[in-house]
């Protein structure tokens, strides 16, 4: 098998979860409003994703990583991601992401230009509806955790968890989520 027939292509995006819910319509007996409690309006927590897709096969992968508590992606921590995901595939890629200026940041420059195997490209701009994993945050965040409060940052960071982890072990669901951005195999 040639490096161009067991080459991937990965989409990436980041994306924050918050302590506070989204808020979604929701049943309750009459007269009995749900009150959705909230511990911290401003904790989240960093979320980077990747959808891959191998090129030969039409196999998808989903990978991820959770930074620590209320903080924000930079060019270091996207670079360690790609490295992570470089290491995992073994093989070539093409990354495909947004314009988001951590992803032309000088660690990220570096990397890609040490790894040859690697190729970035860009989404056009103001087109996320391209990018299959805001499809996967969408599900994530509007389907499954719709009007979930937790406690505190640990107790969200582990149904995050939970609920990527799902996701990955999903190939059909990543393939039908894939198949809204309207892109062909």
């Amino acid at each position: 098998m040639t490096d161009e027939e067991r080459s991937y292509i990965v989409f990436v995006d980041e994306t924050g979860f918050m302590l506070a819910p989204v808020v979604r319509r929701t049943w309750a007996p009459r007269g009995k409003t749900p009150i959705l409690k909230i511990s911290d309006p401003h904790g989240r927590i960093s979320v980077i994703g990747a959808m891959t897709l191998q090129r030969d096969t039409f196999e998808f992968g989903f990978y991820f990583h959770l930074l620590e508590d209320n903080t924000n992606f930079n060019g270091n921590s996207v670079t360690n991601f790609v490295a992570q995901i470089d290491h995992l595939l073994n093989s070539p890629m093409t990354l495909v992401w947004d314009e988001y200026c951590i992803h032309r940041a000088k660690p990220v420059k570096e990397y890609l230009r040490k790894n040859p195997t690697i190729e970035a490209e860009e989404f056009p701009p103001y087109a996320p509806e391209l990018n299959p994993v805001d499809y996967v945050w969408s599900y994530v965040k509007y389907g499954r955790l719709a009007n979930y409060c937790p406690r505190n940052l640990a107790e969200l960071r582990l149904r995050v968890t939970q609920e990527l982890t799902s996701v990955a072990q999903q190939p059909n669901l990543l393939r039908a989520l894939f198949s809204r951005t309207g892109l062909p195999l």
